[in-house]
């Protein structure tokens, strides 16, 4: 009898049952991509804010230079460290300050700089050196333009037996950085830790303003696919109150024949699911790559398609609880008088 009244109905309804599952299956879709986006959105955020430079700077806290071995201890932490030494040359009559650094372990904290050439020692662009200039220093390879302080220095790679270092600029993870500043400054007291907040509070507010968007409009979405689901059940159970008269005249138990009703769309959440969260992972690798960048790259954790059929099986028993409800309203003595 159950499965005899859900063939019925997928048999005879099947523009509104139709419906039911095109909405779900848009739901579970969007679901999908948000889910997705939602669980990787923190670590992408923060690979792009790794552009925006160091997160903590370790300047002296007496003296004027710190142990270039820091770049070491930010290292086992699980940080991103690149030392610099502030020195000064005379060019052209001129006092020029020099930055020794190290190009390799630099590199992230650089992506800004605009290079003409190799990066073994650099010009400011407002020094007006040509390239193949001979400086006191070395000799110019290359031509930088920040817009920053850089723009006047000389920027030359540093020995490699060089022990000191006048700043070390680190890149700690985005979910780490105080807790890493403190470890730090606990392991060198001979250093002072600053955290950069113009970076470090940024990135945070980033990733729980979108976090925080992304859940809204799940829940909107959610919200508008219960009351269309609700909305086609509804009509159903009105089309189908004589089959319910009937089955209420015979016995039937409300609770009962609402649990047909509900089993229906069970099914079409389970179906949606599936065709939802193959639609929704190509499109969450589309719109990832679109607006991250990178390769084409599916995310496949269990967990998305656990959630999504777990929270779509809850939109479809809340909207057809709701739409249910009406059954309690039907008499079978009215509908067996054919009224």
């Amino acid at each position: 009898m159950f499965l005899r009244f859900i063939y019925r109905a997928l048999q005879y309804r099947k523009q509104r049952l139709t419906l039911a599952f095109a909405a779900l299956a848009v739901a579970a879709t969007l679901a999908t991509v948000l889910f997705g986006i939602y669980g990787t959105v923190a670590a992408r955020i923060r690979a792009e804010f790794r552009n925006y430079g160091a997160n903590i700077i370790a300047v002296p806290a007496n003296g004027l230079t710190i142990p270039k071995d820091i770049t070491l201890l930010a290292l086992n932490q699980g940080a991103e460290a690149a030392a610099f030494l502030i020195a000064s040359t005379t060019i052209n009559g001129q006092q020029v300050a020099v930055a020794y650094f190290e190009p390799e372990a630099a590199r992230s904290f650089t992506t800004f700089w605009h290079v003409q050439g190799s990066r073994d020692c650099l010009a400011g662009e407002l020094l007006h050196l040509d390239i193949g200039t001979q400086t006191p220093i070395c000799k110019i390879t290359g031509i930088v333009s920040t817009g920053g302080p850089e723009d006047n220095e000389l920027l030359t790679r540093m020995n490699a037996d060089t022990v000191i270092a006048s700043f070390i600029q680190i890149r700690a993870p985005g979910d780490r950085v105080e807790s890493l500043r403190a470890a730090l400054a606990k392991a060198a007291p001979e250093a002072s830790f600053r955290t950069v907040q113009s970076v470090a509070a940024t990135e945070s507010n980033v990733v729980l303003k979108i976090r925080a968007a992304l859940l809204l409009l799940t829940l909107l979405i959610l919200a508008i696919t219960a009351l269309c689901v609700g909305s086609n059940f509804s009509e159903m159970v009105l089309e189908r109150s004589k089959e319910i008269g009937i089955l209420k005249a015979l016995g039937g138990a409300e609770t009962r024949i609402a649990a047909f009703f509900i089993s229906e769309s069970a099914a079409l959440a389970l179906l949606a699911s599936i065709a939802g969260y193959i639609l929704g992972i190509f499109a969450s690798a589309a719109i990832g790559q679109q607006i991250f960048g990178g390769a084409f790259h599916l995310e496949t954790s269990w967990l998305v398609p656990l959630a999504v059929t777990l929270v779509m099986l809850a939109v479809a028993a809340l909207a057809t609880t709701i739409a249910t409800s009406k059954i309690r309203g039907i008499q079978p003595a009215v509908i067996l008088r054919g009224e």
